[in-house]
């Protein structure tokens, strides 16, 4: 009977190809430290007059129980920013602490984002909600040619979401990878199996972004974030939401972390430039709240084509999946606006990232919009309770 001795020059190949592939899981228990104390910690400002001052008091009492390095905050109403706030660290090592002009991951509130320029599009005629993507998409195999716009952002196009592979780490929502091109990004999942005929059903995954952002290219003739920035940004005056590549100009841009009870560390370091309309933009709350501001008064879209946004889409047999998903909108109401006698209407978009957490809410009814980012990973429960309580503490004042 023949003997196998494994020798460590068979050991060593072998242990280094696990820890890259699982490296999140080894350097999981590494880098960890005490959370600085927090109650210490002030809001960047208070205001003298009400509701402003309630909404400080509200916002600071909340972050102490949010457990996070740091949380941003902004709110508009009737068309203008009426009130923000921040408080925490930008970058606990160094002492830094947040400003108004810092950014966040906003996670996949990028979808939302990204439905402005579908937006865009539609309004001028280069593109309808039924335009396949064979119409602007050379690269794609016959499988995904026959996909729309509106299966696209509505998720109801069969298309996966992410999955482990053969890379280093095994899990693609961690890629580290810099794509420098949407086809390349495209070519993730461009040879997988749809998960059922498109239109037939709802599956969420920000792939379907990454191809959208491929049709917006084809259909404008330009770079998906030259599109953006040309033709939404710009328009609107916003300096502070970018794509996050690996040229991104660094200094206004929050460390990312895990908090485990009174423990912090960095997040391990991902790459989002595969995934950049459904989940790479970063920005700050202003910002967002000044996209949410001209989305609500017509700034930038006319009432038709935001409609034909926020409208959830039904399936091929007239079924509404209960996630009311739109076109980059979730479109629902709420009954947690203690003190309202009706249900409240809000559309809205959340987003966990790698550090981050993110909700972009509107409220159409009053004209209102809100936005929170917070530099952890974490549930994104808080900080709807933490929109409903602000939005009603301006509402209570008309």
């Amino acid at each position: 009977m023949k003997k196998y001795i494994i020798t460590a020059s068979v050991i060593l190949p072998i242990l280094v190809i696990c820890f890259f592939l699982f490296e999140p899981i080894f350097t999981h228990t590494s880098g960890w430290n005490s959370l600085p104390n927090i109650q210490d910690l002030e809001p960047i400002t208070y205001h003298d007059n009400e509701p402003l001052k309630k909404a400080d008091s509200i916002f600071k009492e909340t972050f102490m129980h949010l457990n996070t390095p740091g949380v941003s905050v902004a709110i508009g109403m009737n068309g203008k920013v009426i009130w923000s706030n921040t408080i925490g660290y930008q970058d606990i090592e160094n002492d830094i602490q947040l400003t108004l002009d810092t950014k966040f991951r906003i996670g996949s509130t990028s979808k939302a984002v990204t439905s402005l320029g579908v937006g865009v599009l539609l309004q001028n005629g280069k593109i309808n909600t039924y335009s396949k993507v064979k119409d602007f998409v050379p690269y794609v195999n016959e499988k995904l040619s026959e996909i729309t716009v509106k299966q696209l952002a509505s998720h109801t196009s069969g298309i996966r979401n992410y999955s482990t592979c053969f890379c280093f780490p095994i899990w693609e929502h961690l890629n580290n990878d810099e794509y420098t091109t949407v086809q390349e990004s495209v070519g993730i999942f461009s040879n997988s199996q749809l998960l059922f005929p498109s239109g037939t059903d709802f599956s969420y995954s920000s792939y379907n972004y990454t191809l959208l952002s491929a049709m917006l290219e084809g259909a404008s003739g330009k770079d998906f974030l030259s599109f953006m920035e040309d033709d939404v940004f710009n328009r609107l005056g916003l300096d502070d939401i970018q794509g996050e590549t690996s040229s991104l100009f660094t200094k206004n841009i929050s460390t990312f972390y895990e908090v485990d009870k009174n423990m912090y560390k960095e997040v391990f370091k991902v790459n989002n430039s595969n995934k950049l309309a459904g989940g790479g933009f970063v920005a700050t709350p202003t910002d967002l709240v000044k996209l949410g501001n001209a989305f609500l008064n017509y700034q930038i879209l006319d009432k038709k084509t935001t409609e034909i946004l926020i409208q959830p889409v039904t399936l091929d047999n007239g079924e509404v999946k209960d996630q009311n998903y739109a076109m980059g909108w979730r479109n629902g109401f709420t009954e947690k606006m203690y003190g309202q006698d009706h249900k409240v209407q809000i559309i809205h978009h959340a987003g966990t990232a790698a550090g981050s957490t993110s909700v972009f809410i509107l409220f159409p009814e009053y004209n209102i919009s809100i936005s929170i980012l917070m530099n952890r990973s974490g549930s994104v429960s808080d900080l709807f309770t933490l929109s409903f309580d602000l939005a009603k503490t301006f509402i209570d004042q008309q």
